[in-house]
C-alpha cells in the first residue's frame, strides 16, 4: 500500500511557514559557518557581547551580538585570515587571529575582567573535535589548488581519491567509495546531486569555483538519502565583501599537448556580491586510454559558473548559482581499433540553475531553502563506417533533467541542535540508442584450433563446427544473430522515456549530555519511478568526548533506503515482449527496484598534538537489493544491474598534520572488502543467473595516500610530494590463464602476458605455453586450481604512484598584484600500471604516464 504523502508535506510546510513568520521580529544576527561562544574566565556565557571579524586582506568587517547562551556565528565568509574580536561590558576586549579555510569552525573566547590594559590577545579554544560529526575529511583551498591531479578531465574526482581513505581509484574520473560502485552524493551550496558525476556521464563542478570541500564517509545523518556511502559537501566562492575586485588568471601547458586556461573574479559590497569562474581545457589524452600510447584520445571541455549573492538584510540572504558546461572528446582506441580507423566520439552538455534563500532568526537558528533545475545531455557518435566500430556499432543519445526543492530548518538551544526538512525531486529520463555486432569473432559459434573464436562470418550454428575441424564455443548466444551485422542481422534501435518522483521528510536532533552526545534521526523517503516503494529510516548514534584524552569515541546505526542509478535505467529495466532484453536474447531481465541497507559504524577521533589529528573508522554495510553496473555487448553503453544482496566492511585511518613550522600533510590507509551475492534480481543479464558470492571490481585490500608539503616562510616557495598506493582492483575478465590464452594479441599485450622471456604483441599473441612459464606483468592471476571468486580472485597488480609539485605564489609582487609559477609532475616514476582490465563497467585503462605541467598565474 502506498502512503499518501500530501498531508505530511503540507503539515511540514505549514510548520516551517509559521516559524518564519514568528521570527521576523527576532534579533538581528547571522549564522552557520564560523561560530562559537563568548564566556568569562569561569566558562559562564556572556550575553550581548559584541563579536567582530575583520578580513585581513580586504579589511571587510562584520559584527554580531551573542545570544542568551553566549553563542555567535557568521554566515558565508570568504576564506582567509581574520581578526576575531570580542567586547563585553566590564571585561577586557579579547582578540584572536583565525585562519578560516571554508569548513565549519567553532571558536571559544574567554574574557578576563577589565583591567588597566583593555585589550589582550588570547589563545582561542578551537573546538576541532566535534562529537556530533561523523567521519569526514576537510579539504582546504590550499590543497584544492596545489595537489596534482591524475585526471586532466576530472580533477575533482582525482582530488577526492587522493585525500580520502576508503576510495578505490578507477578510470576517467570514476571512483568507488567504501566498496560501492560510485555511490556518492554531492551537495553544492545546499543543492543535492545524487546522479553520477564522472566524466563519461556528466560534468563535474570546476575546482576553479570551490572555496572548500568536506567529504563525509561516516554514518549518514537523516538529512541525506539515496547515495550515502560518501557525501561530498562543496562550498563555492563568493564576491561578498570584496570591495576591491579580486581574482586570478591562469594558463598551463603540460604533457600530451594539454593546455588549460582559467579565470575567476569576485567583487561586491557588504550587501551584494558576484563571483564568476570560467575555464577551458584541451588535451591529447582527455580520457584514460586502453594502451600506454594515447590513440584517438583528444578532447576539450569548457565551464562557466556564476554566483550572485544579495544580503537583503542582516537576517536574509539570496543566492543564485548558474553553471554551463560543454565537453567533446574521442573514445580512445586500442591498436586493433586504431588500425581499422575507428572514430567514436562523445559530447556532454550540462546546465544548472539553482537559487537559494538563507534566513537566520537568531544566532542559533536558520532556515535554508534550495531550488534547482539541472540537465545533462549526452550523445555518443559512431564512426562514419559502422563496420570499423568493433566489436559493436553504437549510437546513443541520453538526457537527464532534474528539478527539485529542499527546505531545512535548524535550531540550537541548550543541549539540543535540532534540524528538520523536506525534499522533493523530479527526474525526467530520455534514452535512445542503436547497436549491432560488427566483429564476426565476438559471437562466433565455433572456436579455432588455438582456442580463440573463429572469425568466419559464414558460421551460423554450433552444428557446423565439427565438420570444419572446429570446436563449439560455449559462450555463443544464438539470439544475437538477429543483430549480428556480419551474419546478415540488422541494427536494433531503442527509444525510452520515463520520469521519477522522489519525496523525503527528515528530522535530526543532536543532544549533549555531559561528555556524551546522542544523534537521533528519522527519515522517510518515497520513490515513484519504474517501480514504487517507500522507506522509513531510523538513524541513531552515540559519541563520548574525553577532554583529558583529547579523543572522541563514536558508534552509530543507520537504516538507508537506496534507489537505482538513473543512468540508462530504462534500458536496464526493460522487460517483456519487444523489450531490449527479449530482442537481444538476454538470459534474464527485470526492472530495477529500490533496496535497503543496514549500516553500522564505530570510530575515533583524537587530537594527538596541537596540530596533529588522528581519525579511524570501521564500518559494516549489509545491503539487500545492491546495485552495480554492466555493459551491453562490450560497447560503451553501460547500465545498472541489481543483486540479491551485498556485504561490505572496511577500516579507514587518517592522520592529518596542519601547518607546523612550514610542514603540513596527511596520511590515509584503508581496507575495504566488498562481496556481491547472486542471483541478479534486476537489469539485463546475458548469462545464466548465478548464486555464488563474488568480489566486484571495487573491492581493494589496501589503499594509502601520503601528502607532504613544506613552505619556506609565510609566502616563500613551497614543495609538495604525493604517494598513492593501490592494492589492485579485482580483474573479473582474467579468472585463469586458459582464458587469457584465448584473448587477442592486443589484449594480451595490455596484460603484459609472456611465455618465459617472450612477450605477447598485437600481431603475435601467445596461444600455447607451459603453465610454469606463463606470467603477466600487470594482472595477478591465481595459480591453476586456486582461483576463487570470493577468497582468491584475479587482481590488478599493486602499484605505487608518486607526484611532485613545486611553486612560488609571488615570484613578482606589487601592492595587491602577484605572479605565481607552479610545476606539477604526475606519475614521477612512469609506472605503466592499469586501473582495470576489460572491466564490465568501463573496459581497459592505463594510468596516466609521467606528465609535466607548468602553470603561470596572475592574481589581483
Amino acid at each position: 500500500m502506498r502512503l499518501n504523502l500530501k498531508r505530511p508535506f503540507l503539515l511540514l510546510s505549514f510548520v516551517c511557514s509559521c516559524v518564519c513568520l514568528q521570527a521576523l521580529s527576532a534579533q538581528s544576527s547571522t549564522a552557520v559557518e564560523l561560530s562559537g561562544a563568548i564566556t568569562d574566565a569561569s566558562g559562564a556565557a556572556l550575553t550581548q557581547a559584541t563579536v567582530t571579524v575583520l578580513h585581513q586582506q580586504t579589511q571587510a568587517r562584520r559584527q554580531v551580538t551573542t545570544d542568551e547562551e553566549g553563542h555567535f556565528s557568521f554566515l558565508r565568509l570568504a576564506t582567509g585570515e581574520y581578526l576575531l574580536t570580542a567586547q563585553a561590558e566590564g571585561f577586557a576586549t579579547a582578540s584572536e587571529d583565525v585562519n578560516y579555510d571554508g569548513t565549519p569552525a567553532r571558536v571559544i573566547l574567554r574574557l578576563s575582567p577589565k583591567a588597566l590594559d583593555s585589550t589582550v590577545n588570547v589563545s582561542a579554544d578551537v573546538a576541532s573535535l566535534d562529537p556530533a560529526a561523523s567521519a569526514r575529511v576537510s579539504v582546504t583551498l590550499e590543497q584544492i589548488e596545489r595537489i596534482p591531479s591524475q585526471s586532466v578531465s576530472s580533477p575533482l574526482s582525482s582530488l577526492i581519491t587522493n585525500t580520502t581513505p576508503g576510495v578505490s581509484a578507477d578510470s576517467n574520473g570514476s571512483f568507488h567509495p567504501l566498496g560501492d560502485h560510485a555511490e556518492a552524493s554531492f551537495v553544492i551550496d545546499g543543492q543535492p546531486i545524487t546522479d553520477q558525476q564522472s566524466r563519461t556521464f556528466s560534468s563535474q563542478v570546476s575546482l576553479n569555483a570551490l572555496q572548500s570541500l568536506e567529504i563525509r564517509e561516516g554514518a549518514p545523518l537523516a538529512d541525506v538519502g539515496d547515495k550515502t556511502s560518501m557525501v561530498i559537501v562543496a562550498q563555492t566562492r563568493s564576491g561578498l565583501a570584496h570591495t576591491r575586485p579580486m581574482g586570478e588568471l591562469a594558463a598551463s601547458r603540460g604533457g600530451f599537448a594539454t593546455s588549460e586556461a582559467s579565470a575567476h573574479l569576485g567583487y561586491g559590497s557588504e550587501r551584494f556580491g558576484t563571483f564568476t569562474a570560467v575555464d577551458a581545457l584541451n588535451s591529447g589524452r582527455f580520457l584514460d586510454t586502453p594502451e600506454l600510447a594515447a590513440l584517438h584520445a583528444n578532447g576539450n571541455a569548457e565551464n562557466f559558473i556564476e554566483r550572485l549573492d544579495d544580503r537583503l538584510s542582516a537576517q536574509t540572504s539570496l543566492q543564485l548559482n548558474v553553471g554551463l558546461s560543454h565537453a567533446w572528446f574521442q573514445t580512445p582506441n586500442t591498436y586493433d581499433q586504431q588500425a581499422l580507423g575507428q572514430n567514436q566520439r562523445q559530447t556532454i552538455q550540462s546546465f544548472n540553475v539553482a537559487p537559494s534563500l538563507l534566513h537566520t532568526f537568531d544566532a542559533a537558528s536558520f532556515l535554508q531553502v534550495n531550488l534547482w533545475v539541472r540537465q545533462d545531455k549526452v550523445r555518443y557518435l559512431p564512426s562514419a563506417d559502422r563496420f570499423v566500430d568493433t566489436p559493436a556499432y553504437l549510437a546513443q543519445s541520453r538526457r537527464l533533467t532534474n528539478a527539485g526543492a529542499r527546505s531545512t530548518y535548524s535550531h540550537a538551544r541548550g543541549r539540543h541542535i535540532f534540524s528538520m526538512g523536506v525534499e522533493w525531486k523530479h527526474t525526467f529520463l530520455a534514452e535512445r540508442f542503436a547497436t549491432g555486432l560488427t566483429a564476426p569473432a565476438y559471437n562466433s559459434p565455433c572456436l579455432g584450433a588455438d582456442g580463440s573464436p573463429s572469425s568466419s562470418p559464414s558460421l551460423m550454428d554450433t552444428a557446423q563446427c565439427v565438420g570444419l575441424g572446429l570446436t563449439k564455443n560455449p559462450a555463443f548466444l544464438p539470439q544475437l544473430l538477429a543483430i549480428d551485422l556480419t551474419r546478415g542481422g540488422t541494427i536494433f534501435a531503442f527509444h525510452g522515456y520515463t520520469d521519477i518522483k522522489q519525496e523525503a521528510l527528515f528530522g535530526q536532533d543532536s543532544l549533549t549530555l555531559g561528555d556524551f552526545t546522542a544523534n537521533i534521526g528519522m527519515r522517510f523517503d518515497a520513490y515513484n519511478g519504474i517501480t514504487r516503494s517507500t522507506g522509513i529510516q531510523p538513524r541513531v548514534g552515540l559519541a563520548y568526548k574525553s577532554s583529558s584524552l583529547h579523543t572522541v569515541l563514536r558508534g552509530a546505526y543507520s537504516r538507508i533506503f537506496i534507489t537505482p542509478y538513473n543512468e540508462n535505467l530504462i534500458v536496464a529495466s526493460s522487460a517483456g515482449p519487444g523489450a531490449t532484453a527479449t530482442v537481444l536474447g538476454a538470459a534474464d531481465s527485470a526492472p530495477l527496484a529500490t533496496g535497503h541497507r543496514n549500516q553500522f559504524n564505530v570510530g575515533t577521533e583524537s587530537q594527538l598534538f596541537k596540530n596533529v589529528m588522528l581519525s579511524s573508522e570501521y564500518f559494516w554495510k549489509f545491503t539487500y537489493g545492491a546495485y552495480d553496473f554492466d555493459v551491453l555487448l562490450n560497447s560503451p553503453l553501460t547500465f545498472p544491474t541489481q543483486f540479491r544482496k551485498s556485504k561490505i566492511d572496511g577500516g579507514l585511518l587518517r592522520l592529518n598534520v596542519s601547518d607546523t613550522h612550514g610542514f603540513a600533510g596527511y596520511m590515509t590507509a584503508s581496507h575495504v572488502r566488498s562481496r556481491l551475492f547472486g542471483p541478479e534480481t534486476g537489469g539485463v543479464s546475458f548469462s545464466a543467473p548465478y548464486s555464488n558470492v563474488v568480489r566486484p571490481d571495487h573491492d581493494e585490500g589496501l589503499a594509502t595516500n601520503t601528502y607532504l608539503r613544506y613552505q619556506f616562510g609565510r609566502k616563500g616557495p613551497w614543495a609538495g610530494f604525493s604517494w598513492r598506493y593501490d592494492g589492485g582492483l579485482v580483474s573479473v575478465a582474467t579468472p585463469d590463464f586458459a582464458t587469457v590464452l584465448r584473448m587477442t594479441g592486443d589484449e594480451q599485450a595490455q596484460l603484459g602476458l609472456h611465455c618465459g622471456a617472450v612477450f605477447a604483441t598485437v600481431a603475435v599473441p601467445v596461444r600455447a605455453c607451459p603453465l610454469e612459464n606463463l606470467g603477466t606483468r600487470r594482472v595477478r592471476i591465481p595459480a591453476a586450481g586456486t582461483e576463487d571468486d570470493d577468497k582468491n580472485p584475479s587482481r590488478i597488480v599493486p602499484r605505487n604512484v608518486f607526484d611532485l609539485s613545486v611553486g612560488k605564489d609571488d615570484i613578482y609582487r606589487h601592492e595587491h598584484q602577484q605572479v605565481g609559477l607552479h610545476l606539477d609532475i604526475v606519475n614521477l616514476t612512469n609506472n605503466g600500471g592499469l586501473y582495470n582490465f576489460l572491466s564490465t563497467f568501463s573496459g581497459t585503462h592505463f594510468l596516466t604516464p609521467r606528465s609535466m605541467t607548468v602553470s603561470l598565474r596572475y592574481g589581483f
